[in-house]
């Protein structure tokens, strides 16, 4: 071994201090009082943290050393966060009682539209955003740009009209009513038929679905928490059947060609699966043939098609 190269065995400490993120052109200091969560973010009322949270509060005790977060212009004093919601949580987390700690942050290149346009971009073309986040993207498209249910299933592969629709409707849900949702163990991965199942409770209670709402309130404050199959039950909601409605018909198989795929990369970078999204907007994981592998490389197909379930389902890092 060369004598200028550092021993790292013999040495834990040897090599070169961890250098912060570079400060990007446009990057100015903001104190964390004057951060605030957008109104039309994607995740906006989902969790701030997962299986990440640890490393990012320790990078949080430092937030100079941290990449900047991206906002838009101040409103009455506060800057919405476009980009970096999981820093800001964690830095508030860190930092609590410490409201002045100056953040770095760079404004977001275009009005509020472009930001919205912007996420919803990067939120529907992102394995890791769940449904109902991807449903909330859509809603603040149409509320702030004015894009319609057609042009969006038109722009958006996987999309139809109908689930466009549907998307919006549960987002609309989330959003008027909150503590519907509140009642869940995870209520930012509820399913888009929740919303929507709720949605028609709504209009067939009419003035008595206020009733629903109390209850769920109650519950919400109380902790009391459900998954989605047991809501209805746990809401105390009576399920209507129309005698008059015709029986349900057996779907066809859809087609199983995927629309986009993403290699699942293994040992060297090299492909050992594929994480793919079908036609149904539907997402599936392709298994290597493991016939003729050997022991230790099924071992690193395994480590890395397991690392994508977690992926998938929000249990790995993701910002």
């Amino acid at each position: 071994m060369p004598d200028d190269e550092p021993d790292t065995e013999d040495d834990p400490d040897a090599g070169e201090d961890f250098q912060p993120a570079p400060m990007r052109p446009g990057t100015f200091l903001v104190p964390l009082s004057r951060l605030g969560e957008w109104e039309h973010h994607p995740r906006r009322g989902s969790r701030f943290f997962g299986r990440h949270e640890k490393p990012l509060l320790l990078s949080a005790a430092d937030p100079a050393s941290m990449a900047e977060i991206v906002v838009l212009p101040a409103v009455d004093g506060i800057h919405p966060i476009v980009d970096g919601r999981f820093r800001w949580a964690a830095i508030r987390e860190v930092n609590s009682g410490n409201e002045d700690v100056p953040v770095r942050c760079i404004l977001f290149d275009g009005d509020e539209k472009a930001a919205v346009v912007a996420m919803c971009d990067t939120a529907l073309g992102t394995i890791g955003v769940s449904a109902i986040e991807q449903a909330q993207a859509l809603l603040s498209l149409t509320r702030t740009n004015g894009v319609g249910r057609t042009a969006i299933a038109n722009h958006y592969p996987g999309l139809t009209v109908s689930k466009v629709s549907n998307m919006l409707i549960a987002a609309e849900i989330r959003a008027a009513f909150p503590a519907l949702f509140d009642i869940l163990h995870e209520p930012d991965r509820a399913p888009i038929s929740y919303g929507v199942e709720l949605n028609k409770v709504r209009k067939a209670m009419g003035n008595a679905f206020q009733a629903v709402l109390d209850r769920a309130a109650d519950l919400a404050a109380n902790g009391e928490r459900c998954r989605p199959a047991e809501a209805f039950d746990f809401l105390q909601i009576d399920r209507v059947v129309d005698p008059d409605a015709p029986e349900p018909t057996a779907a066809r198989p859809k087609p199983i060609v995927p629309i986009e795929s993403e290699p699942i990369l293994g040992h060297d970078d090299q492909p050992v699966g594929a994480y793919e999204r079908l036609a149904d907007n539907v997402d599936r994981i392709r298994l290597p043939d493991v016939s003729g592998m050997s022991l230790a490389e099924r071992e690193i197909a395994a480590d890395a098609c397991i690392g994508q379930v977690l992926r998938h389902f929000g249990l790995a890092e993701r910002d």
